[in-house]
């Protein structure tokens, strides 16, 4: 081999090597932006004022009480409220590694996508919410309010984090121009410190997962190994489904 296409490999090896590492970091990018701003607005906001609305439709004697989650029920504290936006900042970055990884096995029109996600997130996420134990769904009034508030917002918040990891991954997206492409993630980070350990997760994740993708890439998925991935998914769905019905039966 002579020095010039040494000179060549070297280039290339280079050039992919740069190709991956920008793509590690405009996915990481998309997962920070449209996660923490969907999870702050719709999980942590969301679940505020779902509180917020079941203390007033609740008795009087559930103030003061401590709620499973470790909330003292009816109080409305500026670090309380702090705490559950950066859970719900966390969330969101989680939820949005979710959607991307999903993405590529969903069916059927854009409409039909969102659907989808959203009865999946409702089943799956509102089994995790809602539980026969301990005392939120049991004092909580009414009931059907409590149960339908914690199985919708887990499925808007599925259909708002599939659309702004579309808008944000885009390149027409205005979060993609100027100061802004990494300004933003930095200022999201800066306003809930906690997720940055979300933020190093990811980046181990998508350090592994962009070169194994770019290895496959343009190789045909097996029938069976697609019908066997969408398998799982509707599996995860049905068993959270389950799981909801039987806890709300519990409670009834």
């Amino acid at each position: 081999m002579s020095k010039s296409d040494n000179a060549r490999t070297v280039s290339n090896a280079s050039s992919g090597s740069d190709d991956v590492f920008g793509e590690v970091l405009d996915r990481l990018r998309v997962l920070v932006v449209a996660g923490v701003s969907v999870g702050v607005l719709v999980a942590g906001v969301g679940s505020r004022l779902a509180m917020f609305v079941l203390r007033l439709t609740s008795p009087d004697h559930v103030v003061g009480l401590t709620s499973d989650d470790g909330f003292i029920i009816g109080r409305f504290t500026l670090g309380g409220t702090y705490n559950l936006l950066v859970l719900g900042a966390a969330v969101g970055i989680i939820g949005a590694a979710a959607y991307r990884a999903v993405a590529p096995w969903l069916l059927g029109p854009g409409w039909f996508r969102r659907f989808t996600t959203a009865a999946a997130s409702g089943a799956v996420v509102g089994s995790m919410l809602v539980h026969a134990d301990g005392i939120d769904f049991r004092l909580l009034k009414p009931l059907w309010l409590a149960v339908g508030m914690f199985v919708v917002l887990p499925a808007l918040f599925a259909v708002a984090i599939g659309i702004a990891v579309d808008r944000v991954s885009s390149p027409e997206s205005w979060t993609d121009r100027g100061r802004r492409r990494w300004g933003l993630p930095a200022v999201l980070i800066a306003a809930f410190p906690p997720v940055l350990v979300f933020v190093v997760l990811a980046l181990a994740v998508l350090a592994v997962w962009v070169p194994v993708r770019r290895l496959l890439a343009g190789r045909d998925v097996p029938l069976v190994l697609g019908l066997a991935v969408r398998g799982a998914w509707l599996a995860i769905a049905v068993s959270g489904l389950v799981t909801l019905v039987h806890d709300i039966g519990d409670l009834i």
